[in-house]
């Protein structure tokens, strides 16, 4: 811990996956769910009776229930039901969202209306309680991480979230600044040079070029794209199933809402084994029916059939991130790496195409899906690091 007496959470609210750590006599520890796990899917469950159900216990319902059950809220926070984010959230999204144009996009269940700030709310508390357990301390006080580009107003909510949530947020901080405290950019090691922070989350892409200099962490440029992140990655390669199924059986998987849902979830556990394989096979059993009959969806995918599907976005990826570089002012070959953060930099294709457009050593860990919430909690523990 610091010199301060009470401990303060580093909180990344995702839009996947969400993460609370804590620096303790100089280590990095986590508030882990059932599994052991410190990723705890953003999703929340509002069952018939009792209290929401957050996690990956909220994440098996949504086969069951998909209509009481919501994920990716963290898009839509201080945005209104006409925003381009909320239409997004709506068409990949089986839940109801209602409101009108000037207030904060709300989610329709069983139970009632809830903002996303509600929504989001619950999220972070379920976070401080498991924390309280994991550590046995009472936690009153956080360090919250955004988005690059989130509008002011954002931030300002996230601050009252935290207090819904029971807890002070004493700083809000940007998700790639913090990731580069904790890739060790204010470390022994570090050698003052520029360095370019790659944030790829689930659901925002994130750049950012930032310095150590006279013990402090100053931030050149950032940059990035709030619409483009692992999720859209799930939903370019759902359209390439519900393709293959027209092609093979004249069926539009698009109109069952239910099986659109099992379509992109499957994506998604896919393009994960693509990270960490060349191949995967693909399979829904009897996903399909026509006059009595059934069918599996099976397709053999591979990294080679995957490239030209996620080609537009990882080129978006790349064009956004010579762009901040640019607005930097530095000469490119000065800096000195590419950390690479979240968890959509797994996909090997993104890591390739950093590699060769930037000729600049990756900079790469294990477990880049908790470097922010680790560089928040480091911010909680040494706050001069950033003005």
């Amino acid at each position: 811990m610091t010199d301060s007496t009470e401990p303060v959470l580093g909180l990344d609210l995702g839009t996947t996956f969400s993460t609370a750590a804590l620096v303790v006599n100089g280590k990095f520890h986590y508030a882990v769910d059932e599994r052991g796990e410190a990723c705890i899917p953003s999703v929340v469950h509002f069952p018939k009776t009792g209290a929401p159900i957050v996690g990956i216990e909220a994440d098996k319902l949504r086969l069951s229930d998909p209509e009481n059950t919501v994920s990716g809220i963290k898009r839509v926070i201080g945005r209104s039901i006409d925003s381009p984010q909320a239409r997004r959230l709506q068409a990949a999204s089986v839940c109801k969202l209602v409101g009108r144009p000037a207030e904060e996009v709300k989610v329709r269940v069983r139970s009632g209306e809830f903002a996303a700030s509600e929504i989001a709310a619950i999220v972070l508390r379920n976070l401080r309680e498991r924390a309280q357990a994991r550590f046995g301390k009472t936690f009153t006080k956080a360090i919250v991480t955004v988005p690059v580009l989130t509008p002011r107003n954002v931030r300002e909510d996230m601050v009252r979230i935290g207090r819904m949530a029971g807890l002070e947020v004493l700083r809000v901080v940007a998700e790639p600044v913090a990731g580069a405290l904790a890739r060790g950019i204010a470390g022994a090691g570090d050698s003052g040079a520029p360095r370019l922070i790659f944030d790829f989350g689930g659901g925002t892409l994130d750049i950012t070029v930032v310095q150590h200099a006279q013990g402090m962490v100053k931030v050149l440029s950032t940059g990035g794209d709030d619409s483009l992140g692992g999720d859209d990655f799930d939903t370019q390669f759902s359209r390439y199933v519900a393709s293959a199924v027209w092609g093979s059986h004249q069926l539009d998987v698009t109109r069952d809402v239910l099986l659109a849902d099992t379509i992109q979830r499957t994506c998604e556990r896919v393009k994960r084994a693509l990270s960490s394989s060349p191949s995967a096979r693909y399979l829904i059993p009897e996903a399909l029916g026509a006059k009595g009959r059934r069918w599996d969806i099976e397709l053999p995918v591979t990294r080679q059939v995957m490239a030209p599907v996620w080609d537009e976005l990882v080129t978006r990826a790349i064009e956004v991130t010579r762009e901040t570089i640019k607005g930097s002012g530095i000469d490119p070959k000065s800096l000195s790496t590419v950390s690479l953060i979240g968890g959509t930099t797994f996909i090997p294709q993104v890591r390739e195409a950093v590699s060769e457009a930037f000729q600049l050593p990756l900079d790469i860990e294990n477990d880049p899906q908790t470097a922010v919430a680790r560089g928040a909690a480091f911010l909680g523990a040494f706050p001069h690091l950033i003005r």
